[in-house]
């Protein structure tokens, strides 16, 4: 499927006939890989903990050097010129901010139905599908009505959706609540971000010069993997930082507790995600 995606998008005009820009890909790679890593051993050995910091010093040095790497290469791997557009800006952090909202949280999400509530793996994975169904459905049952659609509302308006989905799931993931509560804001997070997922590749496109359309779309696609990537590792950390000791045996209190900081936190990223969508993206 990626193959194929990949001789249906327009090359760069511009960029045709580069080389890979492989300085670009090893800074931003590293850069990813130092923040992640920061997050992950956050919540093993605190935040203040030397390999914790070493990891997010890393990482935030490695992306300046991302920066002054793509600002000298004759063929960048993203133009900095892109970051100057305010729409630009606002569609890679919806894109990072709906994904680490709407689906982030899962993994979490599935320890506390099968340890806080009892369920089998398998049915986990049932009451888990209620989203990706409802994700889908909504792409194609919108379809064309998206991509006539202002931006400030199917991004905007479909991320503030998710962060809304997020906000109901707080509410219900209580002591003592049972898997069918889940099920509202498991289908609010995914109309949300089945609102927001068609149309932004077409948006990122929109929003760069022609010649820069393809990098545009790939940042933006490269924005919604990286928001899932940090998203599950902050989340996870969120979890056993708020409720220590949520190994085998912990009560089930304990995972519900630690559930509802994770949608706190994932409601929070989103809304902020998708109000700066809905403000930026206002004119498109």
């Amino acid at each position: 499927m990626a193959l194929w995606l990949a001789t249906k998008v327009p090359a760069d005009r511009a960029r045709s006939a580069a080389r890979i820009d492989w300085p670009g890909i090893v800074a931003f790679s590293l850069a990813a890989t130092g923040i992640t890593f920061g997050f992950i051993r956050g919540g093993e050995a605190g935040w203040g903990d030397g390999s914790t910091l070493l990891g997010f010093g890393l990482g935030v040095v490695l992306l300046l050097a991302f920066a002054l790497v793509e600002r000298a290469a004759t063929r960048p791997m993203v133009p900095l010129g892109l970051f100057r557009k305010p729409a630009f800006n606002g569609l890679l952090l919806a894109s990072g901010a709906y994904y680490l909202g709407g689906f982030a949280f899962l993994p979490v999400l599935s320890l506390w139905l099968q340890n806080g509530t009892g369920l089998s793996a398998f049915a986990t994975s049932l009451v888990i599908t209620v989203q990706p169904v409802a994700f889908f459905a909504t792409s194609a049952l919108a379809g064309g009505a998206l991509h006539r659609m202002p931006a400030r509302w199917s991004v905007g308006g479909g991320t503030l959706l998710v962060a809304s989905g997020d906000l109901l799931l707080l509410l219900v993931a209580q002591p003592g609540a049972n898997w069918p509560v889940l099920t509202p804001g498991l289908i609010v997070t995914g109309v949300g971000a089945g609102l927001v997922s068609p149309v932004l590749p077409a948006l990122a496109m929109a929003s760069a010069d022609p010649a820069h359309s393809g990098v545009a779309s790939a940042a933006s696609n490269s924005a919604r993997q990286l928001g899932l990537a940090l998203g599950i590792a902050l989340l996870g950390t969120v979890f056993h930082r708020s409720v220590p000791g949520t190994g085998d045996g912990a009560p089930p209190v304990a995972y519900a507790e630690g559930l509802g900081a994770v949608f706190l936190v994932a409601g929070a990223v989103a809304a902020l995600g998708g109000a700066v969508a809905w403000l930026v993206c206002g004119k498109e």
